[in-house]
């Protein structure tokens, strides 16, 4: 996996046309790969699963480019490092995705061995009882089934752990979203040649800015309104034994973040 994620983040840092004239090819290989190296395999995994991996390792790279001290415009500047981040994210997620692609086959003969061995075991569990007994023991694990509705317990009746599913919904908006186009010729400038232009996406009105009605107010010519997105998936894992796992939940089956409603009607007022 850190052979494939330095490739992966070198890929899409050099890919970057501003980016890849501040720092070169092989300082990004030799930063990302000092930086993975550092790493035990527990702590790569650990850092894997999360943003801490990406976050830490476009810090050092940003580090390295302001120490180059490029000659350009502060918010030029800070517009092209948030490139970065976005290029070491999608470069660290290219790379576990190449790992699991390849691996997959390992992948599903090591859950197909998993499974098997927890039928196995449940099977034993229930022929341990006969007659009355089995029959209790398997309408046990039949309501289990059916009263948990965040998990399956999987070894009667012993609980070893939970195969979760859930579905989500995600929903959001910019409340500001600013574009930086390095690249504008529109706006001449003495001495870098041009000025970066923004586009901003958020809640005001647009007026006329080269002229005013008869009257003296603003000539309104639109309204400009914040970036919504909106997504629907959904997510497994399996839970261990522990005192809360992934998945508990407080009250019913359905858990909201605190302004989803507020957030939903207005979206629905919307379209």
């Amino acid at each position: 996996m850190r052979l494939q994620i330095i490739e992966e983040v070198v890929d899409e840092v050099s890919s970057n046309p501003v980016i890849s004239g501040w720092i070169k090819k092989d300082r990004v290989r030799a930063i990302t790969a000092s930086y993975l190296n550092s790493l035990t395999d527990e702590e790569l995994i650990e850092k894997s699963t999360t943003d801490q991996l990406a976050i830490e390792l476009a810090a050092i790279i940003k580090t390295e480019i302001r120490s180059s001290n490029p000659v350009v415009g502060p918010d030029e500047f800070e517009a092209v490092l948030n490139r970065v981040d976005t290029d070491v994210r999608m470069g660290v997620a290219n790379g576990i995705c190449e790992v699991t692609v390849s691996k997959g086959e390992t992948i599903d003969i090591l859950f197909g061995k998993i499974d098997g061995e927890l039928k196995h075991l449940a099977n034993e569990t229930v022929d341990k009882y006969s007659g009355e007994v089995a029959d209790k023991v398997t309408k046990r694990l039949d309501r289990t089934m059916a009263a948990v509705p965040c998990g399956l317990p999987v070894m009667p009746p012993h609980w070893v752990f939970t195969v979760n599913v859930w579905t989500y919904e995600v929903m959001g908006e910019y409340e500001v979203f600013t574009v930086v186009d390095n690249d504008n010729e529109v706006i001449p400038k003495p001495y870098f040649g041009h000025k970066g232009q923004k586009y901003i996406r958020q809640d005001e009105l647009i007026s006329n800015p080269a002229g005013n009605n008869q009257n003296g107010t603003f000539v309104r010519l639109g309204k400009n309104t914040p970036i919504t997105f909106q997504m629907n998936g959904y997510s497994a894992t399996i839970v261990g034994p522990r005192p809360k796992g992934v998945g508990d939940k407080i009250g019913g089956s359905s858990e909201e973040s605190v302004g989803y409603d507020d957030l939903l009607e207005k979206l629905g007022e919307e379209i």
